[in-house]
């Protein structure tokens, strides 16, 4: 071979050689970038299912401590409640053996013979009842005189501290001026203006 050709199969072989060299680092970058894309991916994808479980944990972390705190704020509730009504009991209970002692006392009967006049402006004519409780039937002159008009003076087992129940049979008209409904109306004030209330 000549020269000439030898040169010609050198330059030949080294072009060959060369765009091999070049296509295989061509494809060594791409398989380099597909690598580095499929790792990128891979890394997302693994970012994202963290970063998912991270936030499902932190939501099941502050679902359980809501729950907790819940838990906690309806046991206190129910505690001020409990306290609360044993309280307004001790109170009712207190104020219910005061009113005991005065009906013991001659201004009670004073008392119940002025709610018995009042009553009687307030009830139509007719056949009248007058209740008290067991104890004061034997103040029954003085109810009646106080009343002033006709009628009958019956023990009630309903009424446990005093006062009386007017009621006209023939009219169905009743007016209760009893010390345990005087008592039990005085439960909604204290509630409110006692400073027990719970909001």
């Amino acid at each position: 071979m000549s020269q000439l050709e030898d040169k010609k199969l050198e330059k030949f072989t080294s072009a060959v050689l060369k765009d091999a060299q070049d296509q295989r680092d061509t494809m060594l970058s791409e398989i380099d970038e597909y690598r580095k894309a499929q790792m990128e991916e891979a890394e997302e994808a693994i970012l994202n299912e963290t970063y998912v479980m991270i936030q499902n944990e932190i939501t099941a972390v502050k679902n359980a401590q809501s729950r907790k705190v819940s838990l906690a704020e309806l046991d206190c509730r129910r505690s001020l409640l409990l306290l609360r009504e044993k309280i307004t009991g001790e109170v009712f209970d207190e104020a219910a053996q005061r009113i005991l002692a005065f009906t013991a006392t001659p201004e009670y009967v004073d008392f119940v013979c002025g709610l018995l006049k009042q009553g009687a402006g307030d009830m139509p004519d007719g056949e009248t009842v007058i209740f008290v409780k067991k104890d004061d039937l034997k103040n029954a002159g003085p109810f009646l005189a106080a009343y002033g008009k006709p009628a009958v003076c019956e023990a009630d087992a309903g009424i446990t501290l005093g006062g009386a129940v007017i009621f006209n049979r023939e009219k169905g008209v009743v007016i209760n001026q009893t010390l345990d409904v005087r008592l039990s109306n005085q439960k909604d004030w204290f509630a409110a203006s006692s400073g027990l209330a719970i909001g």
